[in-house]
């Protein structure tokens, strides 16, 4: 499905202020990992992979064919990034791509292509409208949880219009979920819960589709309030195209209507830049 990446000589290629970084920065979660999607976000991957890497956790960057320096930046801010050659693949193939090569959790059986062992899989956007300071409080609630979703409604106003509507939307058609802001990028997973899953669309799919994995699973969920903040209103989304594609992803797990609600529990808190 994937075209080989360019993974190995952009690790190879990684300079100094790399291992700067890590110095500065505090001891590493061995058991958790960041993945970043990301397609031309050279205006912000810098800082959200050190502000990532400041938290203590590993980063992994999957740049999706970008035609800026996305893929440098991310690499000279101490991530760790996977190249995929172009065309762009799509947000959705790209995590598809970064999860196939994640070596098991705990409790899960061996055989993946990369060492050491993974429990807790961050997810949050490239764009900067994630804070890495919330990462701690999302590690803090782990224990009552197998998916913990960031909740951008509590700070609609500052929503971009298409992504409120959007998200709105397609919030209230997975309603059965109770995820209260099912398209929010910025998550944390269990990742013995998420076993050897992996999401079949390509661009903005993978939400919904996690969301419906949860339903399937009666996976414990809790909504963790997160700030909604967008220095660059340049959304990836194009209305037409994410539409139809989210109608084919409820069509393909219809099956799911019969199955009771999720119990999801809220959280409270204060967003980082709050």
């Amino acid at each position: 499905m994937f075209a080989p990446s360019s993974t190995e000589s952009t690790r190879s290629g990684l300079s100094d202020s790399r291992r700067v970084a890590k110095q500065n920065c505090p001891a590493q979660q061995r058991d958790a990992i960041i993945l970043i999607p990301a397609r031309n976000e050279a205006a912000t991957i810098g800082r959200v992979v050190r502000g990532c890497l400041h938290a203590g956790y590993s980063v992994t960057v999957i740049d999706d064919a970008s035609s800026d320096a996305t893929a440098q930046l991310a690499a000279q801010a101490g991530a760790n990034v996977i190249a995929l050659p172009g065309p762009h693949h799509g947000k959705t193939a790209a995590l598809h791509h970064a999860l196939a090569l994640l070596p098991p959790g705990a409790g899960m059986p061996p055989g993946s292509r990369m060492p050491g062992s993974i429990d807790w899989i961050f997810l949050l956007d490239g764009d900067g409208q994630h804070h890495p300071a919330d990462l701690e409080r999302f590690w803090q609630m782990r224990g009552q949880a197998d998916l913990i979703v960031g909740n951008r409604f509590s700070d609609a106003a500052h929503m971009p219009l298409l992504r409120r509507w959007t998200n709105r939307v397609m919030s209230t058609l997975l309603r059965r979920s109770g995820i209260a802001d099912s398209q929010c990028g910025f998550r944390l997973v269990r990742r013995a819960w998420l076993g050897s899953w992996l999401p079949a669309g390509h661009h903005f799919q993978f939400e919904t589709e996690m969301a419906l994995l949860a339903m399937a699973s009666s996976a414990r969920v809790v909504n963790l309030p997160i700030a909604a903040t967008y220095a660059r209103e340049e959304s990836k989304i194009v209305p037409w195209r994410d539409a139809l594609n989210f109608a084919q992803c409820l069509y393909r797990h219809r099956t799911l209507r019969a199955l009771a609600p999720l119990r999801v529990d809220e959280a409270s808190g204060i967003p980082a830049n709050s």
